[in-house]
């Protein structure tokens, strides 16, 4: 009879402890994370300033981890990625973003998207863009892709 209750009791102990919190790890900070975003030279092809300035006004924001953005002298396409808990409010976040660089550039044709395939995409545009290996007509068809790749529904 002792011989179970003590198997049974140690069985308990040793299941609880394992399943405990782990207090030596280091908590994670949210200050410390690390945004995914390459500054694109101003002196490229195309003026690359207006994508800039608006990586480092959306990179203020915590909930965001990736920006990417390009812009032409027409158009500019800026996709962002944002924590995986953050995800449950991706509608309202993604327009109040939308609505404040389309305020802030207000002589661009802003698109705005959360999209990954997107982000894939600008993060391609944003090499050749710092490689020099893009002319202004070809970014400018590359974009124009990009956006209409961006209102696709899948």
């Amino acid at each position: 009879m002792y011989k179970k209750s003590f198997i049974l009791y140690t069985g308990l102990v040793l299941l609880l402890t394992a399943c405990g919190n782990d207090l030596t790890a280091e908590p994670t900070k949210n200050n410390e994370t690390t945004i995914d975003l390459t500054k694109i030279s101003t002196g490229a092809l195309t003026d690359q300033q207006p994508s800039n300035e608006a990586k480092d006004l959306l990179s203020k924001h915590d909930e965001i981890t990736t920006v990417k953005a390009v812009n032409t002298d027409e158009a500019m396409l800026i996709a962002i990625e944002i924590e995986h808990m953050k995800r449950f409010e991706l509608a309202k976040i993604k327009k109040q973003y939308q609505k404040e660089m389309k305020k802030q550039f207000k002589n661009l044709d802003v698109e705005f998207s959360t999209d990954k395939k997107i982000i894939i995409e600008l993060d391609k545009l944003e090499k050749q863009i710092l490689n020099n290996e893009i002319s202004s007509k070809e970014l400018k068809k590359r974009l124009k892709q990009i956006v209409t790749l961006s209102k696709e529904q899948t």
